[in-house]
C-alpha cells in the first residue's frame, strides 16, 4: 500500500507486518528504508519481561535471548512476517494497520497483544498515531524497559548521525554530529529529534514530542549499500516505560523528509515540552516507572507503588520520572501530593543533571523531606531553591526511601502518588 502527495511518497508491506518498508522524496525516489531482514525497516518494537521469554518452553534464539518479551511490528528473527488484522487506504495520504506481532527472538510467536498505526502524510514529513493494546495471561509488572518508538533504520549512505544535544534548546546552536559512532547510543536530544543524513545533508528526522532520550547508531560499513544490504544507520527515541500486562500503550511520531534545517524547523513550530512538573497521575503513568519496585496498575487519580524493595538484596529502590528538560530555576519548589504508609518518617527526592550517568548518591543531587507514613494523602512541599546542587538543567527526579534498615515489613509499604508538581495542588 503505497501513499503519495506530492512532495514523498511512503509505502508499508503487508507481507511485513504492515511496518514501513519505503520512505522517498519523490514519486521516482531512491527509497530510504532498509529492508535486510523484518527487523529492520520502520515500525514499533516493545520490551518487557521475562529474560528469557520461554512460553510453553519454546526457547529464543542464542544471540537474542536477552531481549525478553519482544513484540516486533514486522517480524520475527526467522523471517516470517508478523500477522496483519486488518488494513485500509482512507484516501491518497492516509491509511490504517492493525497487526498482531510477532515475538522477535521466537519462531512464530504471536505475541499478546495488538500494534494499530494511523499514518498521515502532511507536506514533507509522515505523522504516525501508534496504539499497542496488552492482552498477557502472565500479570507480573516487570521492569521498565527502554522501548523503540519507533525504530529507524535507513540504508547505510544515510550514514550522518545528528542531533541537537546542547543546553540552549530551539536557538539554532550548534547540532551535534555522531558520524562515525558505530555503537548503539543514548543521546539527550533536547529539541527532541534525531536525524540521519546522506553526504549531501539530505535524509529523515525523527521527531518525538516530550522525548528526550533517543538512541542513534551504524551497523556495518557507512556509505554504501540498498535496502536489502546488511549496512544500515538506525536511530529510535527510546523512553523506559513499563509495559504492564493489560495496558493500552499510544504515542506519536513525526517523520521529517529533507534537509538538516527542514528538520529543525519542523521542531520548532511544535508545542514544546512543560518547563517544569506537572504530573497528575489519573489515568496514566505519564512515563514514569521504576527500579526495583512496582505498582499496582495504570492510576485511578493515583499511582499506589510498594514503597519497598521489590529484590531485597539491592541496596534501594526508584520512583522515577521520565527524562526532562527543567532549568532548576523555573522549579524553585516541587509539591508532592501522597499517601505513604510506612514506619520511616523521611522520604528522599534525587534529581540527575544531564552529565550524570545515573543517579549520584551525594548531597547535592538530593534532599530528604520529612513526611507521615499513616497512609493519608498530604501535600508535601518540597524547597529546592536553596539546595547548592539544584541549578542549571535538570534531566530526569526520582522519589526513593530515605537510607534506613529495612524490616521484613517492607512489602507490605505502600506510596500512594496524586501528584508531582511546581505549584500547590
Amino acid at each position: 500500500m503505497f501513499l503519495w502527495n506530492g512532495k514523498i511518497r511512503l509505502g508499508i508491506n503487508l507481507n511485513a507486518g504492515g511496518g514501513i518498508t519505503y520512505l522517498s522524496d519523490g514519486w521516482n525516489g531512491e527509497n530510504m528504508v532498509n529492508n535486510f531482514d523484518l527487523g529492520r525497516q520502520l515500525q514499533t518494537s516493545i520490551y518487557s519481561g521475562p529474560i528469557p521469554f520461554t512460553p510453553n518452553g519454546k526457547q529464543p534464539v542464542a544471540k537474542w535471548w536477552a531481549l525478553g518479551w519482544n513484540p516486533v511490528q514486522t517480524g520475527d528473527v526467522y523471517n516470517n512476517p508478523s500477522l496483519v488484522v486488518t488494513s485500509q487506504q482512507i484516501d491518497s495520504t492516509r491509511l490504517y494497520v492493525k497487526t498482531v506481532p510477532y515475538i522477535w527472538p521466537l519462531l512464530k510467536e504471536p505475541a499478546e497483544c495488538t500494534m494499530e498505526h494511523w499514518i498521515e502524510l502532511k507536506g514533507n514529513n509522515v505523522h504516525v498515531r501508534s496504539r499497542t493494546t496488552i492482552n498477557r495471561r502472565d500479570t507480573t509488572q516487570y521492569e521498565a524497559r527502554a522501548q523503540e518508538l519507533p525504530c529507524v533504520y535507513l540504508n547505510g549512505p544515510y550514514y550522518r548521525m545528528v542531533s541537537y544535544t546542547g543546553m540552549q534548546p530551539f536557538t539554532n546552536d550548534a547540532v551535534t554530529e555522531f558520524t562515525g559512532e558505530s555503537d548503539l547510543t543514548p543521546r539527550y536530544a533536547t529539541e527532541n529529534w534525531t536525524a540521519l543524513l546522506n553526504k549531501e545533508g539530505k535524509g529523515v528526522g525523527l521527531y518525538t514530542p516530550d522525548q528526550f532520550r533517543f538512541v542513534t547508531g551504524m551497523f556495518g560499513r557507512m556509505g554504501t549499500g540498498n535496502e536489502y544490504d546488511v549496512q544500515s544507520s538506525y536511530m529510535t527515541s527510546a523512553p523506559i516505560i513499563v509495559m504492564g500486562y493489560n495496558d493500552v500503550f499510544e504515542y506519536e511520531f513525526d517523520l521529517v523528509v529533507g534537509t538538516l534545517p527542514d528538520i529543525r524547523l519542523f521542531a520548532q513550530m511544535q508545542p514544546r515540552a512543560s518547563i517544569a512538573p506537572n504530573y497528575r497521575f489519573t489515568r496514566n503513568r505519564l512515563g514514569w516507572h521504576y527500579y526495583n519496585t512496582f505498582d499496582q496498575g495504570q492510576p485511578d487519580n493515583e499511582l499506589v507503588i510498594q514503597w519497598g524493595r521489590r529484590d531485597s538484596t539491592k541496596v534501594n529502590f526508584q520512583v522515577k520520572s521520565p527524562m526532562v528538560f527543567w532549568r532548576a530555576g523555573n522549579v524553585p519548589k516541587v509539591y508532592v501530593q501522597a499517601a505513604f504508609e510506612t514506619s520511616a518518617n523521611t522520604a528522599r527526592f534525587s534529581w540527575r543533571k544531564p552529565e550524570d550517568g545515573d543517579f549520584l548518591i551525594q548531597p547535592e543531587r538530593y534532599v530528604d523531606f520529612p513526611i507521615t507514613g499513616d497512609g493519608e494523602m498530604r501535600v508535601y512541599e518540597i524547597d529546592l531553591g536553596s539546595r547548592a546542587g539544584w541549578s542549571g538543567v535538570v534531566s530526569q527526579v526520582a522519589l526513593e526511601a530515605s537510607p534506613r534498615s529495612f524490616s521484613s515489613a517492607e512489602r507490605r509499604e505502600v506510596l500512594k502518588l496524586r501528584s508531582v508538581t511546581v505549584s500547590r495542588p
